[in-house]
């Protein structure tokens, strides 16, 4: 009976051992899904940023592609006016700039 108790005394010392690290194993296991959940959390954190960072640059183009556009729209009008008020005083010389235009177009492209 003797060799009965040492066995079970054995066995009982190997079960402490045995739960040790089976709750060793259990809490690295949910480290580790603990650390995959935050690093997945941070990396939709990122992507969300940089969409963010993103949007605002669109956004920034957007006004100054308006403003530019706003501006260029503003000059031509300007130079439309400038060119119709000249051409009201003084059409003959219009019609003589048209004509040279007009000839130097033809020479050029006759080549």
């Amino acid at each position: 009976m003797a060799a009965t108790s040492k066995r079970t005394g054995s066995n009982s010392d190997a079960n402490p051992i045995a739960d040790d690290i089976a709750e060793r194993a259990a809490r690295i296991r949910e480290e580790l899904a603990a650390l995959g959940d935050a690093l997945a959390g941070a990396g939709s954190l990122k992507s969300g940023i940089a969409r963010e960072a993103a949007e605002h640059k669109i956004d920034e183009l957007l006004k100054s592609g308006e403003k530019i556009v706003s501006e260029l729209s503003g000059q031509y009008s300007k130079t439309e006016k400038q060119v119709s008020a000249t051409v009201r005083d003084k059409p003959l010389q219009a019609l003589g700039v048209a004509m040279a235009a007009g000839f130097l177009a033809a020479i050029i492209l006759r080549r």
